[in-house]
């Protein structure tokens, strides 16, 4: 039964493309994110729809966890006993079906074996050991692969019509023997799976003649052989759709053709197309930034991408000092947006996606250091494990004894005393018999052993042990009336060779591990025979008239087949459970997705590759990586490499039309941030207080504490500065964005100060302004509070920047409160400017934070605890001088008070000193708001006898202030009537205070 809903949730272009005439050849160009796994599933369920049985539609992947998701999602729209008919998979897999039932008609013995990279690698290095060829195995191996792909033998044959060099007679002979050792063995590698289902189905195309559909998913990455595979499954009806994007065609290596688009409209000239252009994955500004890189390529499909998300952050383009501290950012960076977003980010979802693997050592030790959990995707696979391994390799003799290399692997496993120089004797007096290892062990054992094998009497009797305990497994797995089930076969074995004592033995810091894995190969063996029990036979091929099938498949031929074919790296033992950052290579990451995405070493020799042929390739790689990322995305450049080499920023990079898309360090993340990010990924936004909390640890809120610029290169001092600006104008004018709990004026000081090389005088002006030295009026409860916590803020130079947030050097917590001055008078008397009449600064307007907090707070007080004096009048925020940050030697002659001591005569103010003032004069290149040259030393006020020094009344009568200023007595002289009083010349003496009446009678 079809579910009638599974059309109403498609775009305009899907449903086209999903309801397009059955009869055609349809053509599917699906941008990253636009959904094409859900389209192509649809079109299944439509086509079903239309009397088509699913045993006669083909479906090919590109892996096989692919294949199963996508009998998944048809199953959502049809009935599970219609997606399970489907013949979906891989194209290895599908072939070796087609193999399985109709070998025989082309001479594939039953029961063949599959070869996989480390079988084919082995008999490659045995050959080249034996005839002591100059090539090296590895490359050798790769070499025939890519001759395999592109045809086979009649493609060898036309790349080898010139003349012949030492080095091409040896890999012809290595081609060869590698041939004829696995027809010995009865081994197919993967290439032989594709070449000989061709084979198959030109000479019989009656085995196909009951498919009146095929779907290819991924087509981009389809190679020759794949693509006449696909016309020969379709050469009946000729009903073909293709999905794929040639912008993301990266796998020439596997000598996947970007040219099979050509060679389908060749092929199929009426072939209709349609363009999935909606994005559902990325953010708007990621999308842009991607595209831009991909149209460079000038001869690409004509295509674009429309975001369905909000436009959100943009990319980031970091440059970073070396290698190594561009692996440092990495892991502080992901720390920071972790906590800056109060949960709503985990490490489940960053991924760093690498160029080559060889460039993870920093980042997986930086990763280890700060103690972040993470995997790599690529690793060893479940089934490469050792001691899974080895289980798996006695199953392949009892299934195929012939497989010399599966039978080397565990004539010894357990201890039977068979050294590795015997088997090597055994394997090399097999292969000049021209006989399997198998059949010479059998002739060994029954006394026909060739003259020249010598063996002891130890040797003889492991060989019959190994050889009793094959054969009682192979006799009880085939018995016809009575067979082992494969989990009973799998028993059988781990008793017979007692496996569990010999990991006790062999591998006894990790055994209970280790024995973990079999019994997971144990479970899997259960799922995979009860699933099959249970009609979900995807072996089974349509009965075709006039062409004989073999039969039913053996059981474990079939599950050591899936093995085989499997790319996975299945996780065991709950390994999923923990949430760990990905690191893969982007090849690797291909069809995944992440919220957050790190692409590092973006240069000139990395992205793109040194030995790359196709930068067009390289170009899509870097596409492909960078639309992996749904909310966040990161690229860096290390301005020296892991080698200590100067670094050229990557071509594809270059590009002016580039700049205003990408930021210069990472993201301020404020409530704006957390909202889009929220949005793009569908998860709840989280509580003001869950922020505040995940981030009072980091050891910055911002991206500033790794410089953007290489420290040692003197060439680059003269543009830091510049630099710094640039990126705060980039930061704050073009995104608008702050920190969470300050204003447009503090998150540019912020930003400015932490990038000005010229910080330590930031500090020394903020220093001298806490000091000792305290005149005016500071509330007792104020001044209290602030000796009991020693705090330490100050305000700024930069009449722009009048508040900012400081963190104290020597504490990893960021302070809570605001950073005022702390000597603020709390609106009750003028700063000293406005002693000598000139301007006070404006009064900043009370505003909100992000998240609704009320900014005006006491600056000694908890940040989120406000003024306990709200009957005082607003801060007068202080404006210090600017000066000549470069001045190192005249910035210490001078020493600023945070107020004046005492009101001054307005008119005395603007006398000039009748003595120029002592020590040298600052002369400031940067924009001044006030007259220096109207500005005397504090001290020489004092000082000067010339100007009169009168009583203030502080703050105005209209703004409720006292009646007389009263020189400040602390409480304990006062209950003691004492008080204290300065003299002229500025000492303080202690006096016994005398009533008014006391006065009176003194008179």
């Amino acid at each position: 039964m079809l579910h009638d809903n599974f059309l109403t949730n498609l775009n305009r272009s899907q449903k086209e493309a999903v309801t397009a005439d059955l009869h055609s050849q349809l053509s599917i160009l699906a941008g990253p994110g636009s959904g094409k796994t859900y389209t192509l599933a649809a079109r299944i369920a439509w086509l079903l729809s239309k009397g088509i049985h699913p045993w006669n539609i083909i479906v090919t992947t590109f892996t096989v966890k692919t294949a199963q998701e996508m009998k998944e999602r048809v199953g959502r729209f049809v009935d599970i006993s219609k997606s399970s008919k489907l013949i979906i998979g891989t194209f290895h897999s599908i072939a070796r079906r087609y193999l399985s039932q109709y070998g025989h008609l082309i001479d594939i013995k039953n029961n063949f074996g599959i070869a996989d990279s480390a079988d084919s690698l082995a008999i490659i290095k045995r050959i080249v050991k034996k005839h002591e060829l100059n090539i090296d195995p590895k490359v050798a191996r790769n070499r025939i692969s890519s001759i395999k792909a592109r045809g086979g033998i009649k493609y060898y044959k036309e790349m080898k019509s010139g003349p012949s060099s030492v080095e091409s007679r040896d890999f012809e002979l290595c081609y060869q023997e590698y041939g004829d050792t696995l027809r010995r063995s009865n081994l197919l590698d993967y290439d032989d799976l594709l070449l000989r289902c061709v084979d198959l189905l030109r000479d019989h195309p009656k085995c196909v003649a009951n498919v009146e559909a095929v779907l290819i998913d991924e087509f981009q990455d389809t190679n020759i052989v794949q693509f006449d595979l696909m016309r020969l499954f379709a050469a009946n009806r000729k009903r073909i759709t293709i999905v794929g994007d040639p912008d993301q065609s990266i796998y020439s290596f596997r000598a996947a053709e970007i040219q099979n688009y050509r060679r389908l409209k060749k092929q199929y000239p009426e072939s209709i197309t349609v363009t999935l252009e909606e994005n559902y994955r990325s953010s708007g500004a990621i999308l842009l930034t991607a595209l831009n890189i991909i149209e460079q390529d000038n001869e690409r499909v004509a295509k674009t991408l429309v975001p369905t998300n909000t436009v959100g952050t943009s990319p980031v383009f970091r440059n970073l000092s070396d290698a190594q501290i561009e692996a440092e950012w990495i892991s502080t960076e992901i720390m920071r947006v972790i906590g800056m977003t109060g949960g709503l980010l985990d490490l489940g979802d960053f991924s760093i996606l690498l160029r080559s693997a060889s460039l993870s050592r920093l980042i997986e030790s930086n990763l280890s250091n700060r103690g972040l959990a993470y995997r790599m995707v690529g690793g060893v696979r479940f089934y490469d494990r050792v001691e899974v391994k080895i289980i798996i390799e006695y199953l392949r003799v009892v299934n195929q004894p012939d497989n010399d290399d599966a039978v080397s692997n565990i004539l010894n496993v357990p201890s039977r005393r068979i050294g590795d120089a015997t088997i090597q004797k055994l394997m090399e007096e097999a292969s000049k018999l021209k006989i399997s290892l198998w059949s010479l062990i059998q002739k060994i054992l029954i006394g026909k052993r060739p003259p020249n094998i010598k063996l002891t009497k130890q040797v003889i009797q492991g060989l019959s042990s190994f050889r009793e305990i094959i054969e009682a497994a192979k006799q009880k797995f085939m018995n016809p009336h009575m067979p082992f089930s494969l989990i009973n076969l799998l028993k059988y074995i781990l008793d017979k060779i007692k496996f569990e004592e010999w990991l006790l033995t062999h591998h006894d810091d990790i055994e209970k591990l280790r024995w973990s894995n079999v019994e997971e190969l144990l479970t899997q063996a259960i799922e995979f025979q009860n699933y099959l029990e249970n009609g979900f036979d995807d072996e089974s091929l349509p009965i075709v008239d006039d062409v004989q099938q073999k039969g039913e498949t053996n059981l474990l031929a079939q599950f050591l087949a899936n093995i085989a074919l499997s790319s996975g790296t299945e996780a065991v033992d709950g390994e999923n459970q923990t949430s760990r950052i990905v690191i893969s290579t982007i090849h690797a990451a291909k069809g995944l997705e992440w919220p957050v995405v790190f692409i590092p070493a973006v240069y000139q020799g990395s992205i793109p590759h040194s030995r790359a042929e196709d930068f067009d390739e390289e170009r899509r790689l870097l596409y492909v990586a960078m639309t992996r990322a749904k909310a966040l995305l990161y690229l860096s450049r290390p301005l020296k490499s892991s080698r200590g080499e100067r670094t050229q920023s990557s071509q594809f990079m270059s590009p002016e039309s580039l700049t205003p898309l990408l930021n210069h360090v990472g993201p301020v993340v404020n409530l704006k941030v957390v909202q889009s990010i929220s949005q793009i990924l569908r998860r709840a936004i989280p509580t003001a207080e869950a922020i505040l909390n995940s981030s009072s640890l980091l050891p910055s809120e911002l991206d500033n504490l790794f410089p953007t610029y290489d420290k040692s290169d003197e060439q680059n001092k003269d543009a830091r500065l510049d630099l710094a600006k640039r990126n705060t104008e980039h930061e704050i004018d073009q995104k608008g964005s702050g920190l969470w709990f300050l204003g447009p004026e503090e998150q540019d000081h912020q930003i400015w100060r932490k990038s000005d090389p010229h910080n330590s005088f930031h500090e020394k002006i903020s220093r001298s302004s806490n000091s000792s030295l305290k005149t005016g009026f500071i509330n007792a409860g104020s001044h209290l509070k602030n000796i009991a916590k020693g705090s330490k803020y100050s305000a700024i130079s930069n009449p722009k920047q009048t508040v900012h947030k400081h963190k104290n050097e020597n504490d990893n917590h960021f302070s809570k409160a605001k950073a005022k001055s702390e000597l603020s008078t709390v609106g009750t008397q003028k700063t000293l400017l406005g002693y000598f009449d000139r301007p006070d600064p404006k009064v900043m307007e009370d505003s909100k934070d992000a998240v609704g907090i009320d900014m005006k707070y006491d600056v000694i007080l908890p940040r989120n605890v406000k003024s306990f004096a709200p009957h005082r009048p607003k801060d007068l925020m202080r404006s210090r001088l600017s000066i000549d940050l470069g001045d190192r030697e005249n910035f210490d002659n001078y020493f600023f008070l945070p107020s004046s001591p005492t009101s001054i005569d307005s008119q005395a103010s603007r006398r000039p000193p009748e003595e120029p003032p002592e020590g040298p004069v600052i002369n400031s290149e940067f924009p001044v708001d006030h007259d220096i040259k109207n500005l005397i030393p504090t001290a020489d006020l004092i000082q000067k006898k010339s100007i009169t020094v009168k009583k203030t009344l502080g703050v105005k009568r209209s703004m409720d202030g006292w009646s007389i200023r009263k020189d400040f007595t602390p409480p304990l002289l006062k209950k003691k009537n004492l008080s204290l009083r300065s003299n002229r010349d500025g000492s303080i003496v202690l006096q016994k205070n005398i009533s008014t009446e006391q006065k009176f009678k003194n008179n």
